[in-house]
């Protein structure tokens, strides 16, 4: 896959003086976000494709490596992810015999994952990877535990806002 720059891209465009909103993307943070995560993500990416596991999959892993056995519905949270998707993801995973499910002791129609032994030395052997890929990439940046503070503070603020949001009118014009 051959990689553009989103200034290169820029440059190749005819003038864009007459947009509504011009550089809105260099302003959105949304946008700016997921450009981070995709510059600095790119070669980790290639290290899960030759492991054959895929992003959805790398998602379930480190959560449950991470935080343990969950249920499915908690670790779709946990992933950012929606159900439909992780439950397609755990099948793919299952039959690989990196996860396996059972029925929750306290509802049983409920069913919580775990890794196997397996999934586990993967998963550890491609946060390993991730750690080092992580900190080549960033190395001699200044000020990435303040920003990680600040994400994580901004975080809760949004998830604050979220929890007490109470039908927000959205006007589109």
């Amino acid at each position: 896959m051959s990689f553009h720059s989103y200034e290169s891209i820029l440059h190749s465009m005819p003038d864009r003086s007459t947009t509504l909103a011009p550089d809105f993307l260099d302003r959105y943070l949304p946008y700016l976000l997921r450009k981070a995560d995709q510059t600095l993500s790119e070669s980790f990416y290639a290290v899960l494709a030759r492991a054959g596991v895929a992003r959805s999959e790398w998602r379930l892993l480190s959560v449950l490596e991470d935080l343990g056995d969950l249920r499915v519905a908690d670790l779709a949270v946990a992933t950012l992810s929606p159900q439909p998707t992780v439950t397609h993801a755990l099948r793919r995973l299952e039959d690989r015999g990196l996860v396996i499910k059972t029925v929750d002791g306290d509802d049983r129609r409920q069913r919580v994952v775990a890794l196997t032994p397996a999934g586990s030395t993967l998963t550890r052997a491609l946060i390993a990877d991730a750690t080092h890929l992580e900190a080549k990439a960033l190395a001699g940046a200044d000020g990435l535990e303040d920003l990680a503070q600040r994400l994580r503070g901004l975080t809760s603020f949004l998830e604050s806002r979220a929890a007490t949001a109470v039908d927000d009118e959205v006007w589109v014009g």
